[in-house]
């Protein structure tokens, strides 16, 4: 394959070496390359300026889509997911023979505890889930090669907000109700990812996600006895959000094999580095 992986940052650059390692040639776009992995071939460009992506390799025949926003609002979410989606496809030499878009379960808008899948109809709530629920729409319309993977919460190297949130010691986390939370380690979301990208005959929608939805506060009781700090103050809340489940079902029957199913196994690897 010829691979474009537009937004290569930290996922994008544990899947552009996986793929790099298959015999793939892989072109990295992003504004800094100097960060790319050796052997991706760089192509410097900012998403949200279209006149800085005119001269993309007329080769693609295989297109990942999983930028980052500059800003954690809704415009930043705009400017990358639809105004850097339109961008993007409008400088393509041609269609590819697959699009792969990385989305989020935050298209779901359950928050009562229950359970979602790949059938459960979007209805998200926060603007996040709102604008890449549009985005979706938007590369449907585009093309019909096209795979959207809906990612959970991404953990690992660099992402330890609740490894630092447990070893502060004592926090404050709802308890009750249960508040459920989903995650996937950076390293099974990259090989999710490729796991798509050779599937033959792929559904059009994933849930990227591992093996055990789990209560925050047991993430968060669990990574403090981990790091030998006290357990966090479980709070009540009448009215709290309860969050939701997801199912990655569709995923693991596709042959799909995480390395890290739960988040003992993935925080554990991570303490064990340390």
């Amino acid at each position: 394959m010829k691979v474009l992986i537009a937004g290569c940052g930290d996922v994008g650059s544990k899947l552009a070496s996986a793929l790099l390692e298959d015999g793939h040639i892989v072109f990295g776009l992003k504004r800094d390359t100097s960060t790319l992995p050796e052997g991706v071939q760089p192509v410097q460009a900012d998403l949200t300026r279209p006149e800085t992506i005119g001269n993309l390799p007329e080769e693609i025949d295989t297109l990942v889509f999983l930028p980052t926003p500059a800003s954690r609002d809704q415009a930043g979410y705009e400017a990358i997911f639809i105004d850097g989606w339109q961008n993007l496809w409008a400088s393509l030499r041609r269609i590819p023979e697959r699009t792969l878009i990385v989305s989020s379960t935050a298209v779901y808008g359950e928050s009562n505890g229950g359970h979602v899948d790949e059938l459960t109809a979007p209805d998200p709530t926060g603007f996040n889930g709102k604008v890449l629920l549009r985005m979706e729409q938007q590369a449907s319309n585009c093309t019909g090669n096209l795979v959207i993977a809906r990612i959970s919460g991404i953990y690992g190297p660099g992402r330890e907000r609740l490894i630092r949130l447990a070893a502060s010691g004592g926090v404050e986390i709802q308890q009750t109700p249960v508040f459920f939370t989903n995650r996937i380690h950076r390293d099974d979301a990259a090989a999710a990812l490729q796991h798509l990208l050779y599937l033959d005959h792929p559904d059009t929608i994933y849930v990227v996600s591992d093996d055990l939805p789990a209560p925050r506060y047991e993430v968060v009781e669990w990574l403090a006895k981990a790091q030998g700090k006290p357990a966090p103050t479980g709070l009540i809340d009448g009215q709290g959000n309860r969050g939701k489940r997801v199912s990655n079902r569709r995923l693991r029957e596709s042959g799909f094999s995480l390395t890290y199913p739960d988040f003992r196994a993935g925080y554990g690897a991570l303490l064990g580095q340390k």
